[in-house]
């Protein structure tokens, strides 16, 4: 070697470590990239899963509140609600024996699938 001159070879390293970084840093981009999918999927399952509870519970409500509505009144009640919010609610007479009744079918479009409840009002004795 000649004075005055460099050698190769320290360039050709810094060359592959070059490359190693390029790679190394498309690796963790990549990996960023599915960690956030996997993240943001976890995030809309949970979202989807909360609003089909809260689906539940005013279902449940709905149920609850028709339960304790006189039998004569259901009918005025069902229209009311069916008028009020996005619920849907069917009414069904039913008789078994010498018992009659109606049967209630409320239900509800969530966003993971229909939903429903059923309600049985029995007519009552005096």
């Amino acid at each position: 070697m000649t004075p005055g001159t460099t050698p190769h070879r320290p360039r050709c390293n810094q060359g592959f470590m070059l490359l190693e970084t390029l790679i190394a840093l498309a690796f963790l981009a990549v990996a960023a990239g599915l960690t956030l999918k996997l993240h943001q999927s976890r995030l809309d399952f949970d979202r989807v899963s909360t609003d089909r509870l809260s689906d539940q519970f005013m279902i449940e409500n709905i149920a609850e509140q028709l339960s304790v509505v006189p039998y004569s009144d259901i009918p005025d009640a069902v229209s009311s609600l069916n008028e009020d919010s996005d619920v849907r609610t069917e009414i069904e007479p039913f008789e078994s024996g010498s018992v009659k009744g109606r049967h209630l079918l409320i239900s509800i479009e969530s966003e993971s699938g229909p939903l429903t409840h059923h309600l049985w009002r029995f007519e009552e004795t005096p």
